[in-house]
């Protein structure tokens, strides 16, 4: 990269606050990230007073020897060079078991704490959540009876699945246990039922408000009697306020159009009628009162279900305590738990650090992020991409990064950066994934309002001025038929499609710009990646 550009140089030097930085594909974070420790170290900041939170092992190796790298060529920082391999970069569960390990006096427990395989904790689990089910069986509970006989046909493996899967989901929240013991009094209560009958009849109502927009549109292409018809049709849902309304106003008949209306005037109906269809199969109830009903009925079993979540986790900490193994939800509950109860281990960390870099900090979970809000000093510097964030299986919670985003944004709380310039691709390619991000990625649909604040910009300007070319550099879509009747499957015609694909290519010597060294070459198999949507097909 030749120089910062403006957002860079601000990403870099700004201070006084803690900082969001949202930086898209081929931003130049990582490099901003290490400049930004430069010129920290230049200021007279110690490596190893910077703690800097990475996502993967991996990616935390890179950079340190990225940082190590630049350290050494700076004469005035050769003494950091003996820091840098006790320096703080690291992935956050590296950290937090080594806040465990430090501290674990405070905890009771040996300082020998080791992470349990997933294997062993899975077998335990499963093995602790029959002995509950013998028990119950045994005891002949009630609502366990009803449980089983309202929801188990076979036998009972299913069910013991899911409710291991809940106990899990629920191992990400700090207070599991209060949360589950109080579960019942603050979820089963009038004003949180009210509450989310509110919330399901407002979703009905954006529904609702599409038709009207449909209307408006369509009012430029039918004439006024046909508007009025439409209008009489729809008068009870437009003006229904409550659930009780939006029912009673169905079923919805539109009135035919008219002979001869144009194609936009069919496309606006169609639409309307669609959203009717979403909006009647999701009138699943007759009244609010049913909805409550329903509600209520779900108590029996959600009561059994908290009482083996809390058995089997009484089995499995008996079981961790006792082998002095945990899983890194654990580790990080403790760690919570040793800044949480003493303040004076809280203020050494809080105190220490001068800045806490979080890299990949769109796939932050909400214990880390708990642990962070407990160290942070007004000097958290945060960098990531919400457009970037896959690792929900891992229990990454993208929302906490866009919760930020949004209220920086406006200046609550911390200063927002945006790293929106591309240096890696062409210009095609940024405009065509704008083109297409533009249409379907908003608030709602992945989380980010991409017209307006992470649409793409073409940076890179020598594939202008060296890399410059007659070819047509946008995107194909690459159609095909398909028949039961070919001897080929639908993978292998794509693999054919594909090949022949970069077999072209390669015969027509397409053009690529290497910008290692800034020229126009010959294309090469290697210059290839196929992007599959799953590894079943690789091997074919």
């Amino acid at each position: 990269m030749p120089r910062w550009t403006r957002e860079q140089q601000e990403a870099i030097d700004k201070e006084g606050s803690n900082i969001i930085v949202s930086a898209g594909a081929g931003s130049g974070k990582t490099a901003v990230l290490s400049e930004r420790v430069l010129r920290k170290l230049k200021d007279g900041v110690n490596v190893n007073e910077l703690l800097i939170l990475t996502f993967t092992k991996a990616a935390a190796f890179e950079m340190r020897e990225r940082i190590r790298k630049k350290i050494s060529k700076e004469e005035s920082l050769s003494k950091q060079l003996e820091y840098i391999d006790s320096s703080y970069i690291t992935t956050f569960d590296s950290y937090a078991l080594s806040v465990v390990k430090k501290y674990h006096y405070l905890l009771n427990i040996s300082s020998d704490v080791s992470i349990i395989d997933a294997s062993v904790i899975y077998l335990e689990k499963n093995k602790f959540m029959n002995e509950i089910f013998e028990e119950l069986y045994q005891s002949n509970d009630p609502l366990f009876q009803k449980l089983i006989s309202n929801f188990c046909i076979k036998d009972d493996e299913e069910i013991k699945k899911y409710i291991i899967s809940i106990s899990s989901k629920l191992d990400l929240k700090y207070n599991k246990e209060e949360y589950l013991k109080s579960y019942l009094d603050n979820f089963y209560n009038d004003y949180y039922i009210n509450h989310n009958i509110s919330l399901f009849t407002d979703l009905i109502r954006r529904k609702i408000s599409l038709i009207n927009k449909n209307l408006n549109d369509i009012s430029s292409f039918v004439d006024s009697d046909y508007l009025n018809h439409l209008y009489e049709s729809l008068n009870s849902l437009l003006q229904a306020s409550n659930y009780n309304e939006i029912k009673a106003s169905f079923p919805v008949k539109l009135p035919n159009l008219p002979k001869g209306s144009e194609d936009d005037a069919k496309a606006i109906k169609e639409q309307i009628n669609s959203t009717l269809k979403d909006i009647d199969n999701i009138l699943t109830f007759d009244s609010i009162d049913e909805i409550k009903e329903s509600i209520n009925l779900t108590k029996d079993y959600v009561n059994i279900i908290i009482k083996i979540i809390l058995e089997l986790d009484n089995k499995l900490n008996d079981f961790k305590d006792k082998n002095n193994l945990y899983e890194f939800t654990d580790i990080s509950k403790m760690a919570i738990k040793v800044l949480r109860e003493n303040n004076e281990v809280r203020d050494e960390l809080k105190y220490y650090f001068k800045e806490i870099m979080v890299d990949e900090y769109q796939d932050t979970s909400d214990l880390q992020e708990d642990f962070i809000s407990l160290i942070e000093n007004d000097n958290v510097y945060m960098v990531g991409d919400i457009k970037q964030s896959i690792y929900r299986f891992r229990n990454a919670n993208p929302y906490i990064f866009k919760n930020k985003y949004d209220n920086y944004s406006s200046n609550h709380g911390g200063y927002k950066i945006d790293l929106n310039k591309n240096f890696r691709s062409r210009c095609e390619v940024l405009d065509n994934i704008n083109l297409v991000f533009n249409l379907i990625m908003d608030d709602d649909i992945g989380g980010a309002n991409y017209k307006e604040d992470h649409q793409m910009i073409f940076g890179n300007t020598s594939y202008i001025e060296k890399g410059s070319t007659n070819q047509n550099n946008n995107f194909e879509i690459l159609n095909y038929e398909y028949s039961k009747d070919l001897e080929f499957t639908k993978e292998e015609i794509e693999i054919f499609t594909i090949a022949n694909d970069i077999k072209e290519k390669i015969t027509n010597k397409y053009q690529v710009f290497d910008k290692d060294e800034g020229v126009l070459r010959d294309i090469t198999y290697n210059d290839f990646v196929i992007l599959m949507d799953r590894t079943s097909k690789f091997d074919l």
